[in-house]
């Protein structure tokens, strides 16, 4: 719990800071007009400082930055899954790095910029066997979790001395006021030699040291009583706490002494301006012969003497009143940039390519409108829809490609011969459809949905069946946004998981649909496809948004997707670091890319059984052709202990019958490419050779 306010903190000190910095900039900007403005300003500031909601809008000049500490959240998150019986941790994935080659040795860089030595094995088929160099530790994911594990005390210790401090200064200050005589109202008058100051909550008084002049101390209780006026007494101490929970960031510290200094000069003005300048010399005066300086930053009281002095009296000096419809103007952009700071700018994607607007908005569960030109999921790289006059004619029976039976052996999902949607296995996200979560294995079936034709799981824990009335339902594990639950972005949703344990309608008129490791792809009736989820590393699509027109079948798989349209070619997009999307030297193809033409199929969610680490070749061989066959049980009881190894491919076959495949295990040259906790050699290929 500790650990997660830690990080809480510093994601929202780091949004802060870019507030703060724009406040300076402004501030500075404003510096010839009334300092009442700029000391408005500084609210934005103490909002972004304590409040843990982050609000969105797409006005906001404010960043959505990535979490603090990205990487060792995500692999904490991963390993924590896998301790929940998900085995999605068993697979690695390839997105989240690319590969760099120095002097024959092989190093990972994350898109974060973490960089791991590797010791490479050229004879390893598959990841999990890889072996990285025990002498050569990840220098940064090291210094990630130690500053963690023991940040998260220094920062609670940091805040329970700046609260002792606290509490020492109200007691101190309590026992010199402890003899003070009332005067009138809520003023008293102290024998002590201090400056005059505000003390109290819900009971404000103001104390006032007894050799001050009647006209002295006329201005200076009309000062301290603007301060009450405007709540000063309750927003310091705000204000204070703050700085506490933030004390780690110098640009807190800077934004508490100019918002202290604004206070004092604002109520300064708020004087003159009553009293008449005639006062300036006599007002100044008292500022430098009661002016205190305090070495340590004063949480409270609200402090006559408090403040730069000497900028406070040339601030008298050079004020001037401003027109009421200039200060008109400049209260009403404030509070215009207030609004805007407040937020953060909604996206949730962290592709500089990408804007909001190109992201279609439906609301969960409704059928998305169809726009009259396909739609890209980023700006990098485009396409168009071929003439169909001049392409071939591609068609083919959607419903030989539904789904109904898929297992393994966490979860096992069952159509009978009456359409009714039958699973068992693991509930931890509530994907056996009954509206309950629980951590119990269940090894008979229960029932889930009537009139069902399709059914498709991703090992990340969620599951989605299509009806006969060509609807799409979604349950599970909910983090990764595939069920449309995401008004606005929850990390810790997506971190821990969000359970939807009841099925919930997705989208409407759907042909075919089936699921990612995090996102699903969806083709409609009229040809268009869809998507939706986290898709490739962090783009988060939170509504479906179309990518293709004119598509007559879509692919799921672990690490990309194809889709094939009416004139025979083949659009690839996602994780391509076995360059098994068929495209050359590129991490994450982010964009659908057409790679072939003159086909009439293809496949991307290809496995085979086995225990070993490395499939057999014939197997392997066999699943590209379609001549593997995986088991289909009856029971997830039967699965046991086997285990799937998804294979990082793209086949495809021409309209001469003959099948083309690219990706890992095909061509001959060697490559380095990344996993999760190591790179590891593979064979592999963009360029599609004929399957032996």
């Amino acid at each position: 719990m500790l650990e997660q306010i830690f990080l809480k903190v510093i994601d929202m000190s780091l949004a802060a800071s870019i507030v703060i910095a724009a406040v300076f900039i402004v501030r500075i900007l404003l510096k010839r007009f009334p300092k009442y403005i700029s000391y408005i300003l500084w609210s934005v500031v103490l909002f972004r400082l304590l409040c843990p909601v982050t609000l969105e809008s797409a006005i906001s000049p404010v960043p959505n930055l990535k979490p603090a500490f990205y990487e060792y959240t995500s692999e904490k998150n991963d390993i924590s899954t896998a301790g929940q019986g998900d085995n999605s941790s068993d697979e690695l994935s390839p997105v989240e790095f690319a590969v760099i080659d120095t002097d024959g040795e092989a190093e990972i860089i994350s898109e974060t910029g973490q960089v791991i030595p590797v010791q490479v094995h050229p004879d390893v088929f598959e990841p999990d066997k890889v072996q990285p160099d025990n002498n050569a530790k990840d220098p940064k994911a090291s210094r990630q979790e130690l500053f963690i594990l023991f940040g998260k005390y220094v920062w609670i210790s940091g805040i329970g001395i700046m609260f002792l401090y606290f509490a020492v200064s109200v007691v101190r200050i309590r026992r010199k006021v402890s003899v003070s005589i009332p005067l009138k109202e809520n003023i008293n008058i102290t024998d002590e030699r201090v400056s005059p100051f505000v003390m109290g909550i819900l009971r404000p008084r103001i104390y006032l040291p007894g050799n001050l002049g009647p006209e002295e101390q006329e201005y200076i209780i009309l000062h301290e009583k603007f301060h009450i006026r405007r709540l000063d007494h309750v927003v310091k101490p705000i204000a204070f706490a703050a700085l506490c929970i933030h004390w780690f960031n110098p640009l807190v510290w800077i934004a508490f002494v100019l918002f202290c200094k604004d206070m004092e000069m604002s109520c300064d003005e708020a004087v003159i301006k009553r009293m008449g300048e005639n006062i300036r010399a006599d007002y100044s005066a008292s500022l430098l012969a009661l002016s205190t300086p305090h070495r340590i930053i004063r949480g409270i009281p609200v402090d006559f003497g408090e403040g730069d002095t000497k900028g406070r009296v040339k601030n008298l000096a050079a004020y001037r009143k401003t027109k009421k419809g200039v200060a008109a103007v400049l209260i009403a952009g404030v509070v215009i940039l207030i609004v805007c700071l407040a937020s953060t700018r909604k996206t949730l994607a962290s592709d500089e390519n990408e804007s909001p607007d190109e992201i279609n908005s439906t609301e969960s569960g409704e059928t998305p409108d169809t726009p009259d030109e396909p739609d890209e999921i980023s700006d990098a790289g485009s396409h168009e829809i071929p003439d169909e006059a001049e392409q071939l004619i591609v068609s083919l029976d959607i419903t030989e490609q539904y789904i109904t039976h898929k297992g393994y052996p966490l979860n096992l999902y069952y159509i009978d011969e009456d359409n009714i949607l039958w699973g068992s296995g693991n509930n931890n996200y509530g994907q056996l459809g009954q509206g309950t979560q629980d951590r119990d294995f269940h090894e008979d079936m229960v029932k889930i949905a009537e009139n069902v034709v399709h059914v498709d799981y991703s090992q990340n824990g969620f599951v989605i069946f299509l009806t006969e009335d060509h609807e799409l339902y979604g349950m599970g594990n909910a983090g990764c946004g595939a069920l449309l639950m995401y008004e606005e972005f929850n990390w810790e949703w997506h971190q821990n998981g969000y359970a939807v344990t009841t099925p919930v309608l997705l989208i409407e008129d759907v042909a075919y649909a089936c699921c990612g490791r995090n996102d699903i792809v969806c083709l409609k009736e009229d040809g268009t496809v869809w998507t939706w989820g986290i898709v490739y590393n962090d783009i988060l699509l939170s509504t479906p948004k179309k990518i293709l027109e004119n598509a007559v079948l879509v692919t799921g798989g672990w690490y990309n997707h194809a889709a094939l349209l009416q004139d025979g070619t083949v659009w690839t997009w996602g994780y391509n670091s076995a360059e098994n999307c068929g495209v050359a030297d590129v991490l994450v193809v982010n964009t659908p890319t057409k790679v072939a033409e003159d086909v009439v199929m293809v496949w991307t969610d290809l496995a085979v059984e086995t225990e070993d680490p490395q499939p057999d070749a014939d197997d392997i061989a066999k699943a590209w052709t379609g001549r593997y066959k995986i088991a289909e049980y009856n029971t997830i009881a039967e699965y046991g202990d086997t285990g799937l190894k998804h294979l990082s491919n793209t086949v495809i076959q021409k309209t001469d019958g003959s099948y083309w495949v690219c990706g890992e295990n095909v061509g001959t040259e060697e490559k380095v490419v990344p996993g999760a906790e190591a790179s590891y050699t593979i064979i592999c290929t963009h360029e599609f050779h004929p399957c032996d």
